[in-house]
């Protein structure tokens, strides 16, 4: 076996053109047969922490080659592993097919996903060991010293539920996951067929789809603690959620679950990519809710130490405030799910931390005298009542009364929210905040956020912040940046910066919010809806109402260095749009800022502007029209502009001493903004003066 892997290798290497002679190899474990060193591509494993997983000695494997399939066994835990057969595979020619399959099957190239399964839990423990169905592919030319590299990747999605039987009686039994209702849920809960190793496209086989899934509890399992369940699950989506029932000795009990909807997969043109759905859901657990500081102290605790959250979850599953929380005794504060990010090329790292992805209702209650001061010295931090929202998550019918505040303190790169610093493919809504917004920090040339949201990211799924209304008045120094692009310090009423993955369509979604707080800022990017609408990120019924006073330090006409100032927002990148947006406040820059009614800078082709009016003053000492305007500060893009409206007025600020002219219908166009050669839709037709 070792002389013909050694031929094939010599063989490959003549092909490549390579003209130095191979050292001599040697096979891994001295094995007489083909080894495969395996990785992963995605996910893998159900026994996973936080979406990483190890293999374990003794995993077994089947991998099929021409045709023949053949049995392998792991050697050795770990991230990475090698697997070996006593009857392996003796030649390996590339050319030919070869797909491997974990768990091993008995039936060669057909996954599983069983509807009936008994689980086992690790000893002391309720960790299920239970395996979601895995397909490895080679990498392309990768034979090396005897062994081929393998990558492997999720076919199906690995459902995570965390139950507690709480006080109902008897011996738990087992388990059912169902829909909650079969009208709107479309695909299949357990599988039996074949996958196409370059797609990962399932193919069921005769009768080989169901809608249930039982999981029988072994006897060592007790419910009446919190036990985590991880088990696979077709390819499904629902609207409606799911059914679990919990079958005992003395009787069967249901609840639902992700009753705002799930999807287990997906799907980026012919490629599909499972979702690991961890869900905290405690589905049988007695009502419980927040009630007290104290309570909302250790909920926050047991969230960033991985910890059952159960004591605050009502019988649906979610965290509830049971009345307004008095904060006056809290007096520093580490955020729920607390963690650090990265973001780079417009992708996103969580790199410490645990995210918040539960769902937290404050049911229309108030939080009192919370005073948050963030004094952060370490760049990534997202900070605020929640620090990181992660995949799934939901805060939602909130108050902030205005005896809250916030100051950010950050001397480092921070991404700070009166809700949240980081929401990341997450649900925020029905917020009111009347909490003041403090910025006197230090940060040069570092991205740094504040608002009621400070960054939102959506990956595998839309972000989306609605119904936030913020009244509180917000301040902010320069921070000693002279920064106007990614890396500025953004500040806004509700969103801070928005953007999504550089391989995602997937939008950021600003909707239904008001802004009415006033704002005094020196950065370069300050709005009352969004500082920045950076990449698909779109901004839809959203009004604002707040005046804006700007003394951004950069006292130049230079369009490049000037403030970009505008009061719903500052810039639109790759796929952001504003539809029916209402600008009513007053925007004054002291220091030649590039500033607009609406918007200051136009910098994308595809952007849509349907619907949106401004009725306030823009007032600065630039040049009109000199990137600069009453409706935009520029717009050298084919931007769609539809049924917009520019009223208001345009002034010069002159030290204070205001010289304004009021809009018009004869005279609007000549205040409208800078039009380049490329910003051909932006025309009368298109912007005309009067209302909505």
């Amino acid at each position: 076996m070792r002389n013909r892997i050694f031929s094939i290798m010599a063989g490959l290497l003549v092909i490549a053109g390579c003209a130095k002679e191979a050292a001599p190899e040697h096979s891994p474990a001295d094995s007489d047969f083909l080894v495969l060193k395996a990785d992963w591509a995605d996910l893998t494993k159900t026994d996973m922490n936080e979406g990483n997983s190890t293999w374990e000695a003794g995993d077994k494997i089947t991998v099929v080659y021409d045709g023949v399939a053949y049995e392998y066994v792991a050697g050795s835990a770990g991230e990475t592993t090698t697997f070996t057969s006593t009857a392996g595979i003796t030649s390996y020619d590339p050319a030919k097919s070869l797909v491997a399959y974990y768990p091993a099957t008995d039936v060669a190239g057909t996954i599983k996903v069983e509807s009936e399964k008994t689980l086992t839990f690790k000893e002391g423990t309720q960790t299920n060991t239970s395996c979601a169905p895995l397909v490895g592919t080679p990498k392309d030319d990768n034979l090396k010293n005897g062994a081929l590299s393998v990558v492997f990747s999720n076919v199906f999605a690995v459902l995570e539920l965390r139950i507690d039987a709480g006080e109902l009686a008897g011996t738990a039994k087992s388990i059912k996951v169902e829909p909650a209702s079969a009208e709107d849920f479309e695909g299949y809960l357990s599988f039996t067929g074949t996958v196409d190793p370059a797609t990962l496209a399932v193919t069921p086989a005769e009768n080989g789809t169901g809608n249930s899934l039982t999981l029988t509890l072994p006897e060592n399992a007790d419910p009446k603690q919190a036990m985590t369940l991880k088990f696979p699950v077709g390819r499904f989506s629902t609207n409606s959620g799911l059914k679990i029932s919990l079958t005992t000795s003395e009787g069967i009990y249901s609840r639902n679950v992700y009753k705002t909807g799930v999807t287990s997969y997906v799907q980026k043109g012919d490629f599909f990519y499972a979702r690991h759905l961890a869900k905290p859901m405690y589905a049988f657990a007695n009502a419980g809710g927040i009630a007290t500081a104290e309570d909302l102290v250790a909920f926050a605790s047991a969230v960033n130490a991985g910890e059952s959250i159960v004591n605050w979850m009502n019988a649906d599953g979610k965290v509830v405030l049971l009345n307004d929380i008095d904060m006056s005794s809290v007096t520093s504060w580490t955020p729920i799910g607390a963690s650090n990010f990265t973001w780079a090329s417009n992708a996103l790292t969580c790199d410490s931390g645990k995210m918040f992805t539960g769902y937290f209702d404050g049911q229309g209650h108030s939080i009192k005298n919370f005073k948050m001061v963030c004094e952060n010295s370490t760049d990534g931090a997202a900070w605020g009542l929640f620090g990181g929202l992660g995949a799934g998550a939901v805060v939602e019918n909130v108050v902030f009364d205005e005896s809250c505040s916030l100051e950010l303190k950050a001397t480092a790169q921070t991404d700070c929210g009166i809700v949240a610093g980081m929401a990341w493919d997450a649900r925020v809504r029905n917020i009111t905040n009347n909490a003041s917004m403090t910025f006197s920090g230090t940060c040069k040339s570092k991205r740094v956020t504040m608002a009621v949201v400070g960054m939102a990211f959506a990956e595998t799924d839309s972000t989306v912040v609605s119904n936030v209304v913020n009244n509180g008045k917000i301040v902010a120094s320069d921070g000693g940046s002279n920064q106007n692009g990614g890396n500025a310090i953004h500040i806004a009423g509700i969103l801070g910066f928005g953007t999504n993955h550089l391989n995602s369509s997937e939008i950021v979604a600003v909707l239904d919010c008001t802004n009415n707080g006033d704002i005094e800022s020196a950065t370069a990017r300050t709005s009352g809806i969004a500082a920045a609408c950076n990449r698909y990120t779109h901004l839809r019924g959203c009004k604002n109402y707040g005046d804006q006073v700007n003394t951004f330090n950069v006292k130049t006409e230079s369009a490049g260095s000037a403030a970009r100032i505008g009061n719903i927002t500052c810039i639109t990148g790759a796929g952001s749009s504003l539809y029916d947006c209402t600008n009513y406040g007053d925007v004054i820059s002291t220091t030649k800022g590039a500033v607009a009614g609406i918007i200051c800078l136009v910098n994308n082709d595809d952007a849509v502007f349907e619907n949106v009016a401004t009725y306030g003053r823009v007032i600065t000492d630039r040049k009109v029209n000199t990137y600069c305007g009453a409706f935009f500060g520029q717009c050298n893009k084919k931007a769609e502009f539809k049924n917009c409206v520019c009223g208001g007025a345009f002034g010069t600020y002159n030290n204070g001493d205001y010289q304004v002219t009021e809009l018009t219908a004869d005279n609007y166009w000549d205040y409208i903004g800078q039009i380049g050669a490329n910003g051909v839709n932006a025309t009368k037709e298109n912007i005309k003066y009067g209302t909505l």
